[in-house]
């Protein structure tokens, strides 16, 4: 199979550099790199004029920054049977694209599949709940058991659902919780996914303060795409209760970083679930002292 990898990338130079050397080094080399360049400038040029030699990069340049529109933008000029949509400051180990090819290959493989993250220093990755064990996606595991930097998709199940949402994501209100939208929308398509807890992605944790400064508008991406796509009461009810529980663990303990995370995110979640039956937009994040 013939992997598309789409990356969008604004700011980071190094970051994408260290992604390129990850991918130059990969086991399975039917693979091009589409770079969606959403700089003002030609930072990026070096880079690209580094790996030309060893890697097949599409350069293409985008005013808009909206990360799902530049998503949308690469898969547009993809040739790939699979999309795959690296962060540009992750790393991929270099069996990845090697087991994903040979899952999709399998007699009764799914449309997409996902996989879990790693730190540099070999740590599970913070940026989720990851499940030990292989798990079928479903309305509920698709919380616990994704992220799009690691979300490989057949290119005809990517299309048919229209790919991602470009009111949702990074550069707009609604910060996050995507992917998950569009796996909502592959799963009620009839399409089926797959999550792999050894398909392991390097992705760097974020400090805390960066954590705080998004989890309003994170919570609200997450809130949105639960009300759009009309999850049960129970999956809606657990993730609002989840924070609440944290912030209150935290506050007891005299954290007050990690209870300022949990209470921005309950506010951003129940914001953004309101947001499609009130006409309400997200705004900036309301402080809390």
């Amino acid at each position: 199979m013939f992997f598309s990898l789409i990356v969008p990338t604004l700011g980071r130079v190094e970051e994408l550099r260290n992604l390129l050397l990850s991918l130059s080094q990969q086991s399975l080399r039917t693979f091009e790199v589409i770079i969606v360049d959403q700089n003002g400038d030609d930072r990026l040029a070096p880079v690209v004029t580094e790996f030309n030699d060893r890697l097949s990069i599409l350069h293409l340049r985008s005013s808009i920054r909206k990360c799902n529109h530049a998503r949308n933008l690469g898969a547009s000029r993809a040739g790939g049977d699979i999309l795959a949509f690296p962060d540009d400051d992750c790393a991929y180990t270099k069996d990845i694209l090697k087991t994903v090819n040979r899952t999709f290959s399998g007699v009764r493989s799914p449309e997409f599949i996902t996989g879990s993250v790693i730190t540099h220093e070999g740590h599970t990755g913070r940026s989720g709940r990851w499940k030990a064990e292989e798990t079928v996606i479903d309305t509920h595991t698709v919380w616990t058991c994704l992220i799009e930097f690691n979300f490989f998709i057949r290119r005809h199940a990517f299309n048919a659902v229209g790919g991602f949402d470009e009111n949702i994501g990074p550069g707009t209100p609604f910060g996050s919780a995507e992917g998950q939208d569009l796996a909502l929308r592959l799963l009620k398509k009839g399409f089926s996914g797959l999550y792999l807890p050894d398909l392991r992605i390097i992705h760097p944790d974020k400090p805390v303060s960066l954590n705080i400064a998004r989890a309003y508008s994170y919570g609200a991406g997450m809130g949105r795409v639960m009300r759009n796509n009309h999850l049960s009461p129970g999956t809606v009810l657990t993730f609002m209760l989840r924070p609440i529980g944290g912030s209150a663990f935290y506050l007891l303990k005299g954290n007050i970083p990690f209870f300022r995370y949990y209470a921005m995110t309950f506010l951003g979640r129940v914001r953004g679930y309101l947001s499609l039956c009130t006409g309400m937009t997200a705004e900036a994040s309301p402080t809390t002292g």
